[in-house]
């Protein structure tokens, strides 16, 4: 298994943490707070490398909000991480991380991996349907019970040892994958006005996301915190937690990397001839119903014994669609990524095409396209053109949109955000190119970068002369 070492050090160059400010901001650059720090980026960028220097990132406190999904009609309870300065650093992490899980990872692992998309996907599943030349066929479909949220965190960190020889980089990591237990145990210090130094604050944080609570407890109480306060601190520090938080961009890439030894034991040890992964959804078809059963069995017991997940309960193995002597059609079509796989042909599924419907109905009666309307509407034509709807096109949303007048409004707008980085690009880089001011000031607050005093005030806090980090 390869290892990779000198990993933390890039994450401290200017140009790849200013790259990672302009990745986080994309579709958000308009929002007040984001242009603000885009504005003043030279200094950011300072300010942060100044942070990860000093290994004195701490992720911020967050209450999950709901959303509703209306492609699948579900309701998810996500977090929104800060884009100052949480999104970055996760940018900074993913960067280098990205190498690591495409080393190796299965070629029909889809989802959330750049130029593997759904349509990536349908592709192949396309071409995997039609090899059988419509003989019999059978279709193993499940997928994982709450995948993220059961995530083992002991499990994953483990994974990520065995890979990973920069401690700086493989304690990011850990960090980010132990960001609320980390946050909530700040909170309480703050709460109550604990002063700690920032050396005590960075090695109590290193002590939970290593899972040292020994270490942590000594910490505490070297710090004076005692009673009420350190029984608190320590409840939320001893708690082993699960999961990986929905709405964070780390979480895809933890996903696919604790799935990859999934993938290779179902195609090379379980001899999967078609397989294929959606991030937590698995398809394999195959000739043999019996055979698709005891892969079933043999994948149910390797998710528990290796990585301590279930597999839902409404798991399939079902003969796909054929005609039958006599004509008629038999079987059941395989809903997959969004799409509906026949045997003659491939379709949305309903609930998608009636949104494009109506978004193409609320176009119409608008006076002004919006540039995210537009976009929308053309991602949907992504839809059309890629599976058989052509006469549904025709019918409901060619009469009521303009597409050549759609593509006009994003156009332009992506012309306006291009002009707007130009400039950007052309004022800036001529100032704070070491950044060597960081270390100054991140010393001015070691609990939370979030509440530093140079880029906004939402959580107090300050150094005292005396080497003291007061939690206010």
């Amino acid at each position: 298994m390869r290892s990779y070492n000198n990993l933390y050090e890039p994450i401290l160059q200017d140009d790849y943490i200013r790259e990672c400010f302009k990745d986080a901001a994309k579709k958000k650059s308009k929002r007040r707070d984001v242009k603000k720090i885009l504005e003043n980026i030279d200094a950011e960028v300072g300010i942060l490398k100044g942070i990860m220097q000093d290994e004195m990132f701490i992720p911020d406190y967050h209450e999950k909000c709901v959303i509703n999904e209306n492609n699948c009609h579900k309701t998810r309870r996500i977090l929104k991480p800060h884009y100052k300065y949480e999104q970055v650093v996760h940018h900074l992490a993913i960067g280098q991380f990205r190498p690591i899980v495409m080393n190796g990872l299965y070629e029909f692992s889809c989802g959330s991996i750049p130029g593997r998309g759904v349509h990536y996907g349908k592709k192949f599943m396309k071409k995997w349907i039609e090899s059988y030349g419509g003989k019999k066929m059978y279709v193993l479909k499940m997928d994982i019970h709450h995948f993220f949220e059961s995530i083992d965190r002991t499990i994953l960190k483990g994974k990520l040892r065995e890979v990973i020889r920069d401690r700086r980089f493989y304690r990011l990591l850990c960090v980010l994958i132990e960001f609320d237990r980390i946050a909530e145990t700040v909170k309480i210090l703050e709460d109550v006005a604990t002063e700690m130094s920032v050396s005590e604050v960075r090695e109590l944080v290193s002590c939970i996301a290593f899972d040292n609570d020994a270490g942590a407890c000594e910490i505490l109480r070297g710090a004076g915190v005692w009673r009420e306060r350190l029984e608190s601190a320590m409840r939320v520090i001893r708690e082993r937690r699960k999961g990986v938080p929905l709405g964070y961009f780390t979480s895809q890439w933890f996903g696919n990397f604790y799935l990859k030894k999934l993938d290779h034991y179902i195609k090379q040890e379980l001899g999967a001839v078609h397989y294929m992964r959606y991030m937590d959804d698995m398809v394999i078809l195959g000739k043999s119903k019996k055979k698709l059963h005891a892969a079933q069995k043999a994948i149910e017991a390797y998710l528990q014994k290796e990585l301590k997940l279930e597999l839902k309960a409404d798991w399939q193995v079902f003969r796909f669609e054929y005609v039958a002597k006599d004509g008629t059609v038999c079987g059941r079509m395989l809903d997959f990524m969004g799409f509906q796989f026949h045997r003659d042909r491939i379709t949305m599924r309903k609930s998608t095409i009636q949104r494009a419907r109506a978004k193409a109905f609320r176009i119409k009666a608008k006076d002004k396209i919006t540039w995210y309307d537009a976009a929308v509407m053309l991602s949907y034509m992504g839809w059309f053109d890629h599976t058989d709807t052509y006469d549904y096109y025709l019918k409901y949303i060619k009469p009521n949109v303009n597409v050549k007048k759609l593509k006009k409004v994003v156009s332009k707008h992506q012309r306006k955000e291009n002009e707007r980085e130009r400039l950007e690009n052309g004022n800036g880089n001529t100032a704070g190119a070491s950044g060597g001011g960081g270390q100054g000031i991140i010393a001015d607050n070691g609990i939370s970068a979030k509440g530093h005093p140079a880029g906004g005030a939402e959580r107090g806090g300050g150094f005292r002369g005396d080497g003291q980090c007061v939690a206010v």
